[in-house]
């Protein structure tokens, strides 16, 4: 059983500052995006009627996997920490738990710790698995990026090779501690399949912008993007995950503006698509009343 983490405090110590300065966070990370957005379709001069609306509605269509992706992620946290959670039940609190992300650090991270902790783990147990995939998640995009950027830039290349080695080494056994083999291999596979997955977005959504991005050029984006998104500065990495996708682009030979650009849209449809699964059990909630009420009047 994975130990209580020994340092929780620090943790309601940050949430409690970023509560505190979260509206000028919020601000400033939208303003970066927007500056960003703005500046990236000044520099490519991308017309409107240029965008590739096919692959807009593939990379619409992709919405649906990456719920049930993310869900699967949750099952396979549960049955590290000797529970379970339903299919539906997981991908809902993914879907809110991406939604949460716009909330002060660390929204989704409650949401995931709190779904684990109603199906029987402990707090410890659960924020410490929560803690250790995202960690494993980052070393693993962190190994890939620093892969794809050998040829161009072998010192920053081979840093990432290494810390993204040891650190899935160190991920791998802690959790071969917790889970045992078999878990650990289905999370491992996940990990890796999830970093595909943002792969093949990123490549749709550079589709959109009429541009052909091969799938290893775009691994340091992959990189920027979960980076960003654990940031714990601006809400969900909010401008943060696309400028460092648009300096990681100066690596693999990807125009930056282009780069800024795919990776925003790919956090809309993310979040449009995250919106749309809580939405449901939300607009079940109201009706719940409403059809007591009903039944009451009718007795």
């Amino acid at each position: 059983m994975t130990p209580a983490l020994p340092k929780l405090q620090v943790l309601t110590a940050w949430r409690n500052w970023s509560q505190r300065f979260q509206k000028p966070l919020l601000a400033l990370a939208l303003a970066l995006f927007v500056a960003g957005s703005i500046w990236s379709i000044r520099s490519l001069q991308l017309p409107l009627q240029q965008l590739n609306g096919t692959a807009l509605a593939m990379l619409l269509g992709l919405s649906p996997l990456t719920m049930v992706y993310s869900g699967l992620g949750l099952q396979l946290m549960a049955r590290a920490a000797g529970t379970r959670i339903a299919m539906g039940p997981s991908i809902t609190t993914s879907a809110l738990a991406n939604l949460a992300e716009a909330l002060p650090l660390p929204g989704g991270a409650i949401v995931r710790t709190g779904a684990l902790m109603k199906a029987g783990a402990g707090l410890g147990e659960g924020a410490g698995l929560v803690l250790l995939t995202a960690v494993l998640w980052i070393m693993l995009g962190a190994l890939g990026a620093g892969l794809a950027v050998l040829g161009t830039a072998q010192t920053a290349g081979w840093a990432m090779v290494g810390l993204g080695l040891i650190g899935t080494l160190v991920s791998t056994g802690w959790l071969w501690r917790q889970a045992g083999p078999l878990l650990t291999l289905l999370i491992l596979l996940h990990r890796l399949s999830g970093i595909a997955l943002i792969a093949l977005r990123l490549y749709l959504a550079f589709l959109v912008l009429g541009l052909t991005v091969p799938f290893v050029q775009s691994l340091p984006l992959v990189l920027a993007l979960i980076a960003g998104s654990a940031a714990a500065i601006a809400p969900a990495g909010l401008g943060i995950s696309e400028a460092l996708a648009a300096l990681a682009a100066t690596a693999v030979t990807v125009p930056p503006a282009a780069a800024f650009l795919a990776v925003g849209l790919d956090r809309v449809m993310n979040m449009l698509s995250s919106g749309a699964v809580a939405l449901v059990p939300l607009m079940q909630a109201r009706r719940a009343p409403l059809a007591a009420d009903q039944g009451s009047g009718d007795a």
